[in-house]
């Protein structure tokens, strides 16, 4: 949602520096996703999440924000109506509309150009201006939040109904489109036809225009879940929509009315004017509904110590109007907050304006203790990979229609109902499709060489309808061993690679050979058993999934089942020397044909005394000099003990014995 920055000043006239602000807003939930400065103003983008429609508007924000600046805020002036003794309405489907309001106007003059202030928010809302009348109802809804509609009084036939559509009616809409309405629509029609889809768009047919005198405005509080449905049945989200779909204060609409008259009289001729209103008992039903909080339910939660009058402080700017017994805090749900159920919530509400940065990392005292286990069970065995050389990967629980068909029962498989987007409309159960999603995604960009890991849930569906989640550990390799150099050799990852790091984080598993699982080929497939229990599969993905995801590298997955996994703490560490190493370097000639890792596997198995590693630190190849059957090799040794300092002369001990070594055993000749 677009705000003018001014517009919001007007309320909140303390507004610090705008870069100062925008952390403030990001910090109390409401995400700035971009600014942009139009003349003396600055546009602000707020990214609103579903749950607080009470912000999409500038009051809205002013109110979420006045905590910070202790500032209450007023509504702007509005002229009192007062309920006409008769109404407009022919029925309302009270299932559509709770709550209903229209204001008629007769005589007015429309044709006045629209004022340049209210122009400039309309449009740096993203809003395009009309005429007087609509840009008024677009700026009071941009204003308090409520979405409104005029009719042309004079091209409507009869009362106003609220109903839903009769079957093959049709409605030709402000967008130029042509409806066909089914039975679940709901409309607002004359006598004849529907002349708007009730919260989402007006008919072209009873449109204001410059020339209108007599019209009524339409205000109301829409069932949220009705609109949702139309919006989406017809693929069509207006501004109205996107805030009643969320839903709207269903006690708003009454005074929204009373401000659009204020303005309309301010700036033009108005006529007789009266309101027609209708409303059940309790319009929603979280209206005036009472929630209790323990007062030590802040510290418990939130494991800082919050002041009782920065609580009430708090709660009272946001409309809660509470009130403190002994040993609680009673509130009353106000009618614009649709998301308070709960006492935590109130919690919450008090964290964001406390501010989340100001919380010390620390678990809150007896909670989440099963979760911390996991996260660091989690951890442990991530750096244990990344030590490896593996990449850690994050995506998507959700994967493509029919993307698992071929490796699961199709009674197993969860689809969603309601799925944000096509490729996101089933839930997985295996790791394996979002493991070879990222490894499809990096081969077409020629990262042939890959070592990743997720770690994530799965999800299935059994026979008595209950679904299991189950913790998954799982990854791929594919590619080569290193990366092209001298000092190591290149080999291609295999499956034995694979089983090699698996063993090095959990030293006492096995692997049993096995053709059960559909997703993994049955020539390249095995069990991982922990004390002879089954925790995972390995192999070589089947060619049919490689395929639907383009892969024709060879790759190799394992995946581990986390909560079956017996953690092993006793870990063997040695003690690292604090005395000073010391490096020789050896070269020698050779044979060609010995490789320069038989030399180092010859010197590490003797286990010359202080030596910790030795490896080879060039190769060097001259016909010239040594002809075409020799090279020359450099050795590196590092000697360390971890008692005292070496001198020389026990590193030249042991070097003599190397030496000694090599040349017996590979005919070496001493060059250096």
């Amino acid at each position: 949602m677009k705000i003018s920055l001014n517009w919001l000043k007007e309320y909140v006239p303390d507004i610090k520096k705008n870069d100062i602000f925008i952390e403030e807003l990001t910090s109390l939930g409401l995400e700035v996703s971009s600014q942009v400065k139009i003349k003396k103003d600055t546009i602000i983008d707020i990214d609103m999440t579903p749950n607080r429609a009470d912000c999409l508007s500038i009051l809205g924000v002013a109110r979420d924000i006045s905590p910070l600046y202790k500032k209450k805020i007023c509504l702007p002036k509005s002229i009192k109506l007062i309920k006409a003794k008769n109404n407009i309405f022919s029925m309302i489907e009270r299932g559509i509309s709770p709550s209903y309001s229209v204001l008629s106007i007769q005589n007015i003059d429309n044709s006045i150009p629209t004022p340049e202030f209210m122009k400039q928010r309309l449009t740096g809302s993203g809003i395009k201006t009309v005429n007087f009348i609509v840009d008024v109802l677009n700026y009071v809804m941009l204003e308090n939040g409520q979405p409104m509609h005029a009719f042309d009084k004079d091209k409507f036939n009869g009362p106003i109904s609220v109903r839903f559509a009769k079957k093959n009616e049709k409605m030709s809409a402000l967008d130029g489109q042509v409806y066909r309405l089914t039975t679940d629509t709901p409309v607002i029609s004359d006598s004849k036809n529907p002349q708007a889809i009730a919260g989402i768009i007006g008919s072209g047919d009873t449109a204001v225009s410059v020339n209108s005198k007599n019209i009524f405005i339409e205000s109301a509080y829409f069932t949220p879940t009705i609109i949702r449905r139309s919006s989406k049945n017809f693929r069509l989200q207006t501004d109205a929509s996107y805030r009643f779909e969320r839903g709207v204060d269903p006690l708003l609409n009454k005074y929204a009315l009373e401000r659009v008259l204020f303005i309309l009289k301010e700036h033009t001729k108005v006529g007789n004017y009266s309101l027609s209103h209708s409303s059940v008992p309790k319009v929603a039903k979280h209206i005036g509904n009472s929630i209790s909080v323990e007062s030590d339910l802040f510290q418990r939660s939130l494991g800082v110590k919050i002041t009782n009058s920065f609580i009430m402080q708090t709660l009272k700017y946001l409309g809660f109007n509470p009130k403190k017994n002994k040993s609680s805090f009673v509130v009353k749900v106000p009618s614009h907050r649709f998301d308070i159920q709960l006492p935590q919530d109130l919690v919450e509400e008090v964290a964001r304006v406390y501010g989340y940065n100001n919380f010390k990392s620390v678990l809150a005292v007896n909670s989440f203790n099963n979760i911390q286990a996991k996260s660091d069970k989690n951890d442990y065995y991530s750096d244990l990979l990344v030590a490896r050389g593996y990449n850690e990967t994050i995506s998507f629980s959700f994967i493509p229609s029919d993307g698992q068909i071929n490796h699961m029962q199709k009674s197993q498989i969860i689809k969603i109902i309601n799925p944000i987007s096509e490729d996101k409309s089933e839930m997985r159960g295996s790791m394996i499709n979002s493991i070879l999603s990222t490894c499809g995604y990096n081969f077409s960009r020629n990262n042939n060489n890959l070592k990743i890991f997720e770690s994530g849930k799965t999800y299935k569906k059994h026979r008595d309808g209950k679904v299991t989640e189950e913790n998954i550990l799982a990854g791929a390799i594919s590619g080569i061993n290193s990366e092209q150099n001298l000092k190591t050799d290149q080999n291609e990852l295999s499956f034995f690679d694979l089983k090699g790091d698996l063993i090095s984080m959990l030293p006492n598993l096995s692997f049993e050979a096995n053709d059960n699982i559909k997703y993994i080929s049955k020539t390249c497939q095995a069990v991982i058993k922990q004390n002879n229990q089954i925790i995972g599969y390995c192999g070589e993905p089947s060619s049919s999934l490689c395929q639907q995801y383009s892969i024709k590298n060879k790759v190799y997955y394992y995946e581990l089942m986390m909560d079956k996994i017996i953690h092993i703490d006793n870990v063997k560490y040695k003690k690292i020397s604090v005395f000073p190493k010391i490096k020789r370097d050896l070269t020698i000639l050779v044979d060609n044909k010995i490789l320069a890792s038989e030399i180092i596997d010859a010197v590490e198995r003797k286990l010359f005394n202080y030596m910790i590693n030795s490896k080879i630190n060039d190769i060097f190849y001259n016909k010239a000099e040594f002809g075409k059957d020799k090279k020359s090799i450099t050795v590196e040794f590092i000697f360390q003990d971890s008692l005292r300092t070496l001198i020389d002369n026990q590193v030249n001990v042991e070097m003599e014995k190397i030496t000694n070594l090599l040349m017996s055993k590979y005919k070496a000749i001493i060059r250096t």
